[in-house]
């Protein structure tokens, strides 16, 4: 849900920043905050996907000990 904020946002800032550029003296600024704010979304996503696959492997790493443990006491 977040990502999709993010998402939202990103179109409505890119957009006005390229439309703006149309009419510009210095498009290359508006260029650049249209494409530097892709970038932003696109770091941020992969970031999102590292933070929860290292979760999801510290998880599984948690619940293979406790199953290790748990098949040593008996």
């Amino acid at each position: 849900m977040k990502t999709f904020v993010y998402l939202v946002f990103t179109c409505f800032i890119s957009t006005g920043a390229f439309m703006g550029a149309l009419y510009s003296q210095t498009p290359m600024l508006l260029y650049a905050v249209g494409f530097g704010i892709w970038a932003l979304f696109i770091w941020g996503v992969f970031r999102r996907i590292k933070k929860n696959d290292e979760r999801r492997s510290m998880e599984r790493q948690f619940s293979e000990f406790m199953r290790a443990t748990r098949q040593q006491r008996y």
